[in-house]
């Protein structure tokens, strides 16, 4: 068939042929072929994303600010987690190095505010929650940023309901989920980042839709295709619980992109330089933003703290103060009679140790076990300091002898000896299982006990990683495995000392197990560096004069950092944190059925407790699988029946669109933590809780569109919707008191809020 030439529109785009219209339906502008002149006359055109929402959009911003920012000041005390928050804020202001297992934006937004309202000469060192803030803390402005970003997600969350084509009644559903919600209230007072991370991603999808219902590589295509980028970047860089998230909305603009493919005024070139935009805005624009602002944090953070034994030696090292004090003008060069500490490279759960060994012995036999051991001196892994941390390094047959003139350096694979400092004993290995891994050998501080178990002290020093291109091990540059070797047969053992990651029992008074083991060879567990270092003295005199190098101060590059720093939030994120209080998981969200104690008045009941509002989640865990089971079935009457099906093809198109992005967004937020191997937290939801909040103003709009047409269906339905509110607000204002923790309620009247028996207020007589 033969098309008209397309012609220029008055708005830029070019007029399809005529056998076919481009509609908006939701989150993917669908082509719709032309069937019959009845099909186009229903298609449902979306309301202007200004005409008559300016009002409401007013009324329920104004209404999110007092909600959000209604006695932000109280309790001038630390609540909930604003115990690491604020800490870390305070740091961020004085430029100390911290470690957290989210990314720095949120906190270094909250951070800004702070500084310029004059905060971080306070002495905050708080040690729990309810501890007071001093006098001079600007609690108000430490607690703003979050207060606003989430009173900000009441009227996005109305612009992403018009988005997906619904109108002012469905779009404040969904914006007074948000704004009644008393969990989502109680997360964004505090010095939290929580409400940060969720208005950024509810900003993300708010642009991406806009994005997908623009003209392909027009200027507004291009200007929200790089704010959907920006906001992906800074949400991720927020928390990385916004990665579900933006798994979905990447497979937005996919399959925006596919039916792009679709539309034959596009030319083949043109497609490829969309494509090569849309890769770029939702690949590189957010892992530019994401890498940016850790280099802001490495800017501002260069002085060692509490936090910076979390990171290497080296990382430590390249920090003013600190470890970088101690190690600098240390000798470089590791060599016979050198006085090293070793720290291991992996460490325990990001928790560093040293290999370290004291008097006491294995016990003769494992309780629980019909296992012995060799008795002789432990040898274990220690997570801090001591001076039970020094050896010796020395060469096999010689004594040790102090560091003068030339040092004899030890290079790659030579063998040597260590000298436990403290006992004068060697580092030993032998055929005799280790306590907790008996498929591993036992690591000992050889004691001669005139029996037939000889000596096997000798150990090759194996370079793993260096910078420099020589074969000398190095203080703190050099990581080396370090590999038992018989006495007789020195290549025959491959060996390496390692840690488990096992503690010790109390015999062992709680100390990580060491062992020789190949097994381990292949990992980060049998890697070593030298820490601190000093050359053994000569003839008693303080400094030894040697023609051996000093360190200089570590000068790490941004992707060092960077790169260790993800490698340690990585391992940190994954830990698998043992059971908690507060802990819950995705059926107990669900249900509402974990609330989350965040400050409790010492002497009194009056408390903030964050809990979700009944009537709202109630209405969602309803919702979903009504949607689900809905769609399900037009979908098979519409395979069956297509001709018949009661809404037109553009409607149809338009609630598969909105609905797989609402569902998508809420199971991929909730479904995947069934996967995750560590402690929940009632936060982890709320990406989750938002796409269902979402979906509850769409389930409303259509149920409005399809039986509201008539003069009785529609006044029910806004009476139904009256009541309804109203059932929300009221439970809203009867959690008051817990949400923002302004009234001493009685016992009986904490008791009769306690409607779940998993809800644990903190009750006084």
């Amino acid at each position: 068939m033969k098309m008209d030439s397309p012609q220029d529109h008055p708005s830029g785009r070019k007029r399809r042929p005529e056998n076919s219209k481009t509609v908006k339906t939701g989150p993917v502008v669908q082509p719709i072929n032309r069937q019959s002149t009845e099909e186009i006359n229903v298609v449902k055109v979306l309301p202007s994303k200004t005409t008559g929402h300016l009002i409401p959009l007013l009324l329920l911003t104004i209404a999110a600010g007092a909600t959000r920012l209604w006695r932000l000041g109280q309790p001038s005390a630390v609540v909930f987690d604003e115990l690491f928050y604020s800490r870390f804020v305070h740091m961020y202001i004085n430029r100390i190095f911290f470690f957290d297992s989210n990314p720095p934006f949120g906190k270094q937004l909250i951070a800004t505010a702070a500084y310029l309202a004059g905060y971080g000469n306070q002495n905050e060192t708080f040690e729990q929650i309810g501890d007071p803030y001093a006098e001079d803390t600007p609690i108000v402005v430490l607690r703003l940023l979050p207060a606003l970003f989430g009173a900000f997600l009441i009227p996005v969350s109305y612009l992403i309901s018009t988005e997906l084509g619904y109108s002012r009644f469905e779009s404040t559903v969904t914006a007074c989920c948000f704004l009644f919600d008393n969990a989502l209230v109680t997360g964004s007072r505090f010095v939290l980042i929580d409400s940060i991370n969720l208005c950024l991603l509810l900003l993300a999808v708010l642009f991406v839709l806009r994005f997908t219902h623009e003209a392909c590589l027009s200027y507004t295509s291009a200007k929200y295709g790089l704010l959907t980028g920006l906001f992906m970047g800074l949400s991720i860089s927020t928390k990385f619980l916004s990665l579900n998230t933006l798994l979905v909305l990447g497979w937005v603009v996919v399959r925006h992109f596919w039916k792009t493919i679709d539309d034959l005024t596009i030319s083949a070139g043109k497609l490829w330089k969309y494509l090569l935009f849309w890769v770029f805005l939702v690949f590189w624009v957010p892992l530019g933003v994401y890498v940016a602002t850790f280099y802001v944090h490495f800017l501002v953070l260069n002085k060692a703290g509490p936090y910076d034994a979390m990171m290497s030696t080296r990382f430590q090292a390249s920090l003013e103060g600190g470890l970088a004090a101690i190690t600098q003008g240390q000798p470089y060069d590791i060599a016979h009679g050198s006085q090293i500490t070793l720290r291991n490279v992996a460490g325990v759960n990001e928790e560093p140790c040293w290999l370290h060994s004291h008097d006491a012995v294995y016990p003769v036999r494992y309780e629980g076990t019909n296992r012995g051991s060799s008795h002789q001196q432990q040898v274990t892994c220690y997570s801090f300091k001591d001076v039970n941390n020094w050896w010796i390094v020395k060469r096999p047959g010689k004594k040790i002898s102090g560091v003068a003139g030339y040092p004899d350096v030890i290079q790659d694979r030579d063998i040597i000896e260590l000298v436990h400092g403290i006992s004068g004993r060697l580092l030993n290995s032998h055929d005799v299982a280790a306590p907790m891994s008996p498929e591993c050998q036992e690591v000992t501080c050889y004691m001669d006990y005139n029996i037939s178990m000889a000596p096997e002290t000798l150990w090759r020093v194996k370079i793993k990683r260096q910078e420099s291109d020589d074969k000398i091990w190095h203080a703190i540059h050099t990581q080396v495995q370090i590999i038992h070797v018989t006495n007789d047969l020195p290549e025959t053992s491959p060996q390496a000392l390692a840690v488990t990651g096992l503690r010790l029992p109390e015999w062992g008074f709680g100390q990580f197990e060491v062992v020789s083991s190949d097994q381990h060879s292949a990992f980060t567990v049998s890697l070593w560096n030298v820490e601190e270092h000093r050359y053994t003295k000569v003839d008693g005199n303080a400094e030894n004069d040697t023609e051996g190098s000093v360190n200089k101060p570590v000068q790490l590059s941004f992707w060092s950092k960077f790169l260790e720093l993800q490698w340690s939030m990585l391992g940190l994120s994954k830990d698998t944190v043992e059971e908690h209080v507060y802990g819950s998981g995705p059926l107990q969200w669900i249900k509402n059925d974990n609330g989350v104690a965040f400050w409790a008045e010492k002497g009194t009941n009056r408390q903030i407790y964050q809990v979700g509002n009944l009537v709202i989640w109630r209405t969602g865990a309803l919702v979903v699988p009504l949607t689900v089971v809905i769609l399900l079935v037009f979908a098979l009457w519409n395979m069956r029946y297509p001709k018949s099906l009661p809404v037109s093809p553009a409607q149809w198109n338009r609630i598969l669109a909105s609905s797989e992005l609402l569902l998508m967004g809420f199971l991929f937020n909730w479904l995947l933590f069934f996967f995750t191997d560590r402690t929940l937290f009632f936060h982890h939801y709320f990406p989750g809780l938002a796409f269902k909040f979402l979906l509850i103003g769409s389930f409303f709009g259509e149920v409005y569109e399809r039986l509201g047409n008539s003069f009785v269906g529609r006044h029910v339905l806004h009476g139904l919707c009256v009541v309804w509110l109203l059932a929300v607000i009221h439970t809203f204002v009867l959690y008051s008191p817990l949400t923002y923790g302004w009234a001493v309620l009685s016992r009986e009247e904490l008791r009769d809020l306690e409607r779940k028996e998993s809800w644990a207020f903190i009750i006084r007589n």
